[in-house]
């Protein structure tokens, strides 16, 4: 008996070493990937009424017309759109869906759900990023065969795809046409329906979304994880001691904290240049001291951007000179921050400025602290700038408010002159120009932040552009004008910190905005 023991064991051990430790690890895989995150800044799980903030917990839910690498460009692989094509004046844009995808009731996914879809993301109740433009841009959506949707826009345009893909906001996830006439919305907002690899199960505010994997899925296989878990854990000692107990396997981090956890032997994933953080003063800026711009330049020289990089963000920051200047832009569109751009830190320049503009004993302003997703040190930050500006004798008062509710006196312009924060995306041109007409283009009647006639002529331009020459140039245009008029406080590039535990396994996180690229952890392929 104990030598066919023996034999068992040795066989069990022989097949075991041939798997090799993938399959090994595989098979100790835990059934659910727990993420904490310090901020979900919303948590509403209707797309179309969720700003367009966070996708984390939305992307496993809901695919996306077309579909992205993890690395933000466009992938026939990843979205209902196996293909598509353009017309020859660009005002035609045909997609071919994926045959055989179906929703998580069952539905089969078709043109009309689509149609649909983005339908309802242009209508009244949406809130999605990027509405806006496409309610100015499109003229009518065809649905001539189940399996194929025809976008007509009323301009030449080469941003039709784009703006419909995981790259941008949600307006490209497709949402189930029947299943939302027949339950109405606020049905569909408790408990969505979508035809991702995760399916909706539970939602706690303030507390946690819990999914569940369905049995299969053409963009990850079988799911690797049974469920997933996405916590809100405003803490950050708290997530880590999660992360060191090994109850949750993703969790933001300081970048303060960094060194402490790899030390420990946490391995920390770093998204490059994530995010542009950038204060901006609250519309309209008539009868507002900003409204002069020797007043904005003097906010700018007033600080230090290498201190604030070293001191709050630990060195994994790079000081920013554009206001709305997202970096991975540049090299598309041949931008280059020359030397003259770059503010110097000069808070005795400052003063003069501020006395030139007749603000001598400078003047009240309030400064709004609240937290961001993967930004830790929201509030820190918020306190070393209120510090600088009063070194030039801005008496800032800090006001603590979460996100949503500051968002609403932003978008209502209910507090002109104040100052919010943002760690904004960053993003390919394309992904730059929808931001600019989302903040800099005055026409949109969106959160807008510049209201400049200049610059709303040359964004109005890029949109009905398909020469990439002209658009580059024009793109080159508005930053400069950005810059030389100072519209907003750009500070740092900041370098995103994601610490795992030990057991995960390979990861890239991605670079596409608000957005992880859970795909490749949870795939079984």
């Amino acid at each position: 008996m104990r030598s066919a023991l023996r034999i068992v064991t040795m066989s069990l051990l022989c097949v075991a070493l041939a798997l090799g430790p993938a399959t090994a690890g595989w098979a100790q895989a835990k059934p659910e990937l727990s993420v904490a995150l310090s901020s979900f800044s919303t948590e509403v799980l209707d797309p179309v009424l969720g700003g367009h903030i966070v996708k984390y917990y939305l992307s496993p839910m809901f695919d996306y017309l077309v579909g992205t690498t993890p690395e933000g460009q466009p992938s026939r692989d990843g979205g209902i759109a196996t293909r598509w094509e353009n017309s020859a004046d660009h005002k035609r844009w045909t997609f071919h869906l994926r045959k055989g995808v179906k929703f998580h009731n069952g539905d089969e996914v078709t043109s009309e759900d689509v149609k649909f879809s983005l339908q309802r993301a242009m209508g009244k109740r949406s809130t999605t990023g990027y509405a806006g433009p496409l309610r100015t841009l499109i003229q009518d959506i065809e649905t001539p065969a189940p399996d194929r949707v025809v976008i007509v826009t009323k301009e030449p345009t080469l941003i039709i795809p784009t703006y419909l893909s995981r790259t941008l906001s949600t307006e490209g996830m497709v949402l189930p046409k029947k299943y939302i006439e027949a339950n109405g919305d606020d049905a569909f907002a408790r408990k969505p329906v979508g035809s991702g690899p995760y399916k909706f199960v539970e939602q706690v505010t303030g507390s946690h979304i819990k999914l569940a994997a369905v049995d299969n899925h053409w963009r990850i296989g079988v799911p690797r994880f049974k469920t997933m878990l996405f916590r809100l854990v405003p803490e950050e000692t708290t997530r880590i001691a999660l992360l060191r107990r090994g109850e949750v396997d993703v969790a933001d981090v300081s970048r303060e904290r960094v060194a402490e956890l790899e030390k420990e032997g946490f391995p920390v994933h770093f998204r490059k240049e994530e995010a542009i953080l950038s204060m901006y003063w609250v519309l309209p800026r008539d009868g507002q001291p900003t409204a002069d711009k020797r007043v904005r330049e003097a906010m700018n020289l007033a600080v230090d951007r290498a201190e604030i990089a070293q001191a709050i963000f630990a060195g994994k920051a790079e000081p920013a000179s554009i206001p709305l200047g997202l970096s991975w832009s540049f090299r598309d569109i041949g931008f280059k921050v020359s030397p003259e751009m770059v503010y110097p830190y000069d808070p005795a320049r400052a003063k003069k400025l501020l006395a030139d503009a007749g603000f001598p004993s400078g003047f009240s302003l309030e400064l709004y602290a609240f937290q961001l997703p993967g930004l830790p040190e929201g509030k820190a930050f918020a306190e070393a700038m209120s510090g600088y500006w009063q070194k030039i004798g801005i008496k800032t008062k800090l006001v603590p408010l979460d996100y949503p509710g500051f968002r609403k006196l932003w978008v209502d312009r209910k507090v002109p002159g104040a100052v919010g924060y943002y760690n904004i995306a960053n993003r390919d041109w394309i992904g730059a120009y929808a931001l600019l007409e989302k903040m800099a283009y005055t026409p949109s009647k969106a959160n807008d932040t510049v209201a400049d006639p200049e610059i709303d002529g040359m964004i109005a331009q890029v949109m009905r552009q398909t020469d990439r020459e002209k658009i580059n140039a024009l793109m080159r245009n508005i930053f400069t004008r950005l810059r030389s008029e100072h519209y907003g406080v750009p500070v740092v590039y900041l370098h995103s910190p994601y610490a795992t535990s030990k057991t995960l396994g390979k990861w890239n996180p991605g670079s596409v905005m608000y957005d992880l690229f859970f795909d490749q952890l949870a795939s079984g392929k």
